[in-house]
């Protein structure tokens, strides 16, 4: 198993890679050949990733997110998935190189990021874990799906405001349904990263007393947290339009990648598992 692993953690971003650039000609000059392969091989890739993140499970006997880089990796299995249902259903392509350019960036940041023996704390192997992680990955992978669609949202919107119509203008859906679907997406990722907030909470409350209030992570998930109900509530109540709404999604993913990553390596010891 432990070769199945050392092989898909290089083959994986490889193929997202290559998914993505099919996804690319389809996009910026249509091809037959691109057309056909594209969705066969996302389909393909994601199974495969399902494969990895299965042979992670039985290998050491966890949740496989007992590690920066198996965290990421779920997010990017996250994202991936979810693009593929949207895709499913809506039968439009036209925005898939840019999320599964994100899935690439994320798990070739996972599979730089492996640790060849991840840690094993009796933590790990609790439903618990998995479920209040579960809810914080979701979370973060919806979040980076509405950042997708605020960023081509704002790409469009400029081209439209300037009377430039060149690379997006004509290739992507209208402006309303980009911020439909940015804003579906945000409101699930707050609805899951509250869930992860309200079980951690009660969690290392009962575990730590006090102390996880003073833990930069959980201090720097909060502040991401606000800054999405922040979000969610000033364009419901009509204070911001769909510009500054895609501005504060593009703020919070650089927000979670922060927490992710930098916080994790640099700042945290009682919550360096994610």
């Amino acid at each position: 198993m432990q070769t199945f692993l050392d092989v898909a953690n290089i083959l994986l971003p490889l193929a997202y890679l290559l998914v993505a650039v099919a996804y690319g000609f389809l996009f910026f000059s249509p091809h037959p050949a691109a057309s056909r392969v594209a969705t066969p091989a996302l389909w393909g890739t994601v199974l495969f990733h399902l494969a990895y993140l299965a042979v992670l499970t039985v290998q050491y006997r966890q949740f496989p997110a007992s590690t920066v880089s198996q965290a990421l990796s779920i997010v990017a299995f996250s994202v991936a998935v979810v693009y593929a249902f949207v895709e499913w259903h809506g039968r439009e392509r036209s925005t898939g190189f840019w999320i599964l350019s994100m899935v690439f960036f994320f798990q070739l940041l996972s599979s730089v990021l492996t640790r060849p023996n991840p840690p094993d704390r009796e933590i790990f192997h609790t439903p618990f874990f998995a479920t209040h992680v579960s809810l914080a990955l979701l979370g973060y992978a919806a979040f980076v799906v509405a950042a997708g669609y605020a960023f081509l949202f704002l790409q469009l919107y400029r081209e439209l405001k300037a009377g430039r119509f060149s690379t997006f203008y004509g290739k992507l859906p209208p402006l309303e349904t980009l911020e439909r679907m940015m804003i579906g997406a945000l409101s699930v990722g707050f609805v899951t990263l509250t869930g992860a907030v309200g079980t951690g909470a009660f969690w290392a409350e009962r575990l730590y007393h006090d102390a996880w209030l003073h833990d930069p992570k959980i201090l720097v998930t909060l502040a991401t947290w606000v800054l999405y109900a922040a979000a969610l509530v000033l364009r419901r109540l009509r204070r911001w339009q769909g510009r500054q709404t895609a501005l504060a999604s593009l703020a919070g993913l650089c927000a979670i990648l922060f927490s992710l990553v930098a916080v994790n390596f640099f700042f945290t010891d009682f919550h360096g598992f994610l």
